[in-house]
């Protein structure tokens, strides 16, 4: 069996619809366990060959605790955001104004763990 190098790879992959590479990203993001890395690669070469930009939502916002500890929340915050105790409360206070930026210049992986995260408290957020 002939071995391929990354050249002929390249080759074959410029030759491959937009279908055929998200086929192929799945793939890759189900055989080796990742996924904002393949889905960065891979993401603008498909919307590019599709013929169409696609803005994609990179920040979460937190629109209202709900009925979620305000605790746990903060918590939370702090695990996932990398937070500080003060800084987290006052973020989780400042709800009450308004919606809160969580996250800014996320990937999709990292907006949809965040989501169901912070979804699993009871707490409502919101993707842009």
């Amino acid at each position: 069996m002939e071995k391929l190098t990354n050249a002929k790879i390249i080759e074959h992959i410029k030759t491959m619809t937009a279908l055929e590479l998200k086929q192929l990203v799945s793939a890759i993001e189900e055989e080796f366990g990742v996924t904002a890395a393949a889905v960065a690669v891979a993401g603008p070469a498909v919307a590019a060959d599709a013929g169409q930009e696609e803005k994609q939502a990179t920040s979460i916002y937190l629109k209202e605790i709900g009925a979620a500890p305000k605790v746990a929340v903060i918590k939370l915050i702090k695990e996932k955001l990398g937070k500080d105790l003060m800084s987290a409360k006052k973020l989780t206070d400042a709800v009450a104004e308004g919606p809160q930026l969580l996250k800014d210049n996320a990937s999709p992986a990292e907006l949809k763990d965040l989501e169901e995260a912070f979804k699993a408290l009871g707490v409502i957020v919101e993707i842009k």
